[in-house]
């Protein structure tokens, strides 16, 4: 920046500092003074745009520097910014110190990074003209107006009304810093005006101005809460004193209630010290310079074993004898490290005390510099306390952090460190590693019989089991419920199957016995190799997971071996892949609702019938097709979320948009087999209907026929739970089961959709239309509608007319579009105009 800069420091290191801070925010041109001569020189210069300086210079102090600016002597700039930085901070009344000497900031040197930031705001807020207060000045009189401008403009930014009602405006709109108002206003007068001012903002300054100067009415204008008052007509100085007094009463009055505050603590703090210094639980010693003891206090004698009397003298190596905890070696003298660095210093955090018995306690212990007002380095003290009981907790919740309470194995993160640190071993050295990752067979049936405390002690076993047979130097850890995972070291893949096997075939042999109940057990592992070729930890992860679950899929008690050309494995990781995205995709919402129109084919039906469908957008912005993700919602427990969001967001888009729900006959939406055996689903739903404005005569669940034939009993208490409030439900995919009409008497639906496989090829299958010919027979006879999918041409539709099907739903209808277009172009037909297929209709 071509701003050129002042620094007044008598202290060289400081200066320096603050030169190397300016200069990397961009300040190149930079003054160095260090005393009160040199500072003055370069003001007479003029080569100056802005006063950085501490408070005690060698021959001349800040204020007085600070006032030779601000009398416009010097050929610099009066009002350039001037920034007081010092050790010598006392708060607020430093800080109405400097606004009395007119210095624009007042920087402690603790928050000397804040010094950049705060001139360069200075130089901004110059350039625009918004360094000043405001002033608003309410007075019908405009040559009194134009008398306070010409006073005042150098020290405020002025702004004026005319009436009292414009002036209360006027400050509302901006609440400026002082107010110079008028008595006697046409309409609304001043006190009015101050009353309402002050009842909106009780702390701001007001300076009344009147013609009747009397004590009466000076008292009855403070009373009120006017900051001071000035008589009619009045003399610029006389102006100029009140409002700059005015303009930091707060300040004035703050400053003075903490002074009093803190002189009041110091003598309490003064009062305490020497109680305090014999009571802290700390040991205390300090020393001269030459490590010399001066005073010890009691909790320093018990622990070192030496009383006051007899250490005062001494060196400080005499008496605190300080060792390593591991190695027992002598730690560096504190006094001498502290004096060579200036600083506090801490000695290390295993270090134990030797008491003059001969007996250990591990200390924590800090050692600082006594320094004179001159700065002078006069001696130090050390600080230490006893630690023994903390570095005991310590070692237990490290311990903790990184074992399983119940099997004492490793935990799934400290296993996952070390995992991180072979695959970064394979990487950069080319080391041969292997993961193997294990899944008790069964081990849920077990722990249903039994019950967990049964199920804790055979993980306890085997846990014991396992660490027979893998090698000493191996990691295992319990990663979760029943799964365990093992790291072998420098080890072939070869070799690692072959302990693999020993620790199956160890379980295999084992019998768990328990409540007169014996147990076989299996494990299924997957093992991978931590090869170069590898990837990062979760995708190692991944794999072994993979692969173990192939290893169960394949008849479990067995090993499946990772290879980067294995399809199943690759499959399957894929799809682990994929369960990442669809979280990802759920925090950054981008799936988004679709709508298929079902339409009535037997009979025409008022409102509108359509299914919505769920679509996700990748992280490109493009649309996901649902066969990518769905399998990996199912297979990993995502359906009942993905079923919560898409019926919460078809309800809020209802409640948004009040002319579809009117005109909506019914919404279809899809629910997963794992939503209904979701005792927690089931309470979401309740709620979300409760409190919703969609009649839920309106909504449709459809479930698909595989889901609730595999839970039965739970499909029957939902349906039957939520009919009960008015929805309705539509068995989907029917047909696709090998007992669907066994059980379709047990399932108290409204609709039956046919099974899309059925419909689609019928024109030329003749088997394909008895069957979609029965359904719809056997539907209606139980009183149910049913609908056809995968209608995709007009001949099916015609066909399906025929047979007495009552709505038909598929690309030859209507193409799935967003739900949002619904808002904007009403229903829209696709292939064939949904004008077209009606009038098709008998």
């Amino acid at each position: 920046m071509s701003s050129k800069l002042l620094l007044v420091y008598p202290d060289n290191e400081l200066r320096q500092q603050l030169v190397t801070a300016l200069a990397r925010a961009g300040f190149e041109q930079i003054h160095e003074a260090s005393n009160g001569s040199d500072a003055v020189s370069l003001l007479q210069s003029g080569q100056v745009d802005a006063l950085i300086t501490d408070i005690p210079i060698d021959d001349l102090d800040g204020w007085r520097l600070t006032r030779l600016v601000r009398s416009d002597v010097y050929p610099v700039d009066a009002a350039m910014p001037v920034i007081v930085l010092t050790r010598s901070f006392s708060e607020r009344i430093a800080e109405v110190t400097a606004k009395e000497y007119e210095i624009d900031a007042f920087i402690p040197y603790e928050r000397r990074h804040e010094l950049p930031e705060t001139l360069q705001s200075m130089f901004a807020q110059a350039q625009q003209g918004h360094n000043k207060p405001s002033l608003l000045v309410i007075e019908d009189n405009p040559d009194t107006v134009r008398v306070v401008e010409r006073v005042l403009k150098p020290r405020f930014n002025i702004e004026s009304a005319m009436t009292g009602t414009d002036g209360l405006a006027a400050w509302q709109q901006r609440r400026h810093d002082l107010v110079l108002l008028d008595v006697m206003l046409p309409g609304m007068n001043g006190e009015d005006v101050l009353k309402e001012i002050l009842a909106l903002r009780p702390a701001q300054s007001v300076v009344m101005m009147t013609a009747d100067s009397s004590e009466e009415r000076a008292g009855r204008l403070v009373l009120a809460g006017a900051a001071d008052f000035i008589a009619k007509p009045f003399r610029a100085e006389q102006l100029r004193r009140v409002c700059d007094i005015a303009i930091r009463r707060e300040d004035y009055m703050h400053s003075n209630a903490q002074f009093a505050h803190q002189v009041e603590a110091l003598n309490r703090e003064k009062e305490r010290a020497l109680v305090t210094l014999d009571s802290i639980g700390d040991g205390v010693i300090t020393t001269d310079t030459s490590g010399t003891i001066e005073s010890i206090n009691p909790v320093a004698e018990r622990m070192t074993g030496w009383s006051s009397s007899e250490a005062i003298g001494l060196k400080l190596d005499a008496v605190f004898q300080v060792v390593n905890e591991f190695t027992h070696t002598q730690t560096e003298d504190p006094v001498v490290r502290c004096l060579e660095e200036g600083k506090a210093v801490e000695l290390g955090s295993h270090n134990l005390l030797i008491h003059r018995t001969g007996s250990e306690v591990a200390i924590q212990d800090t050692v600082a510099p006594i320094k004179a007002r001159s700065g002078e380095m006069i001696g130090v003290v050390l600080v230490f306390h006893d630690v023994t009981e903390a570095r005991k907790l310590n070692k237990r919740l490290s311990y903790q952090a990184t074992h399983d309470s119940l099997t004492g194995l490793i935990n799934r993160s400290e296993f996952e460190r070390r995992l991180s640190r072979l695959l970064e071993d394979s990487r950069d050295n080319g080391s041969e590693h292997v993961l193997c990752y294990l899944d008790l067979d069964q081990f849920k049936v077990m722990n249903d019989t039994c019950g967990h405390m049964a199920g804790d002690q055979l993980l306890r076993q085997v846990a014991t089991l396992i660490q027979q047979v893998v090698r000493r130097h191996d990691t295992l850890a319990r990663l979760g419920g029943d799964e365990f995972g093992i790291l072998l070291e420098y080890c072939s893949i070869e070799k690692a199957t072959e302990v693999a096997d020993s620790v199956r075939q160890s379980l295999v042999d084992y019998r768990f016995t328990y409540d007169d109940k014996l147990f076989a057990l299996g494990v299924s592992v997957g093992v991978v190799p931590l090869s170069p070729e590898n990837h990062n930890l979760e995708d190692a992860l991944s794999m072994a997971d993979a692969a173990c679950y192939l290893a169960k899929e394949a008849g479990r008690n067995r090993i499946h071996v990772y290879h980067p050309d294995d399809g199943e494995i690759n499959k399957r990781y894929g799809e682990m892949q994929w369960v990442s995205r669809v979280m990802r995709a759920f925090e950054e919402q981008r799936f988004i609702l679709f709508y298929q129109t079902i339409l009535p084919i037997n009979g025409a039906e008022d409102g509108d019938h359509y299914e919505v469908l769920i679509r996700m957008h990748d992280e490109q912005g493009k649309l996901v097709p649902p066969g990518f993700f769905l399998p990996a919602v199912e297979r990993y427990d995502l359906a009942a979320t993905m079923d919560r969001w898409v019926i919460r967001t078809t309800l809020q888009w209802f409640e948004d948009n009040p002319e579809q729900l009117e005109q909506l006959a019914h919404c279809a939406i899809n629910l997963s087999g794992k939503s209904l055996g979701d005792d927690h689903f089931h309470e979401f739903v309740t709620e979300i209907l409760t409190h919703t404005c969609v009649p839920p005569n309106k909504i449709c669940f459809e479930i698909t026929e595989t889901a609730a034939i595999t839970n039965l009993d739970k499909a029957i208490r939902f349906i039957t739970t939520f009919k009960a409030m008015g929805c309705r439900f539509a068995l989907d995919d029917f047909g696709s089961g090998m007992s669907s009409f066994a059980y379709l008497k047990t399932l108290p639906v409204d609709y039956l959709k046919i099974d899309g496989q059925f419909v689609k090829d019928m024109l030329d299958d003749p088997i394909d239309r008895i069957m979609v010919k029965s359904i719809n027979e056997v539907g209606h006879d139980m009183g149910l509608k049913t609908i056809a999918e995968f209608v995709e041409n007009r001949e099916l539709l015609e066909l399906l007319r025929r047979m007495g099907v009552d709505y038909a739903q598929g690309y030859g209808i209507d193409v799935p579009q967003p739900l949002e277009e619904r808002k904007v172009t009403g229903v829209i037909a696709e292939s064939l105009t949904l004008q077209e297929l009606s009038q098709s209709a008998p």
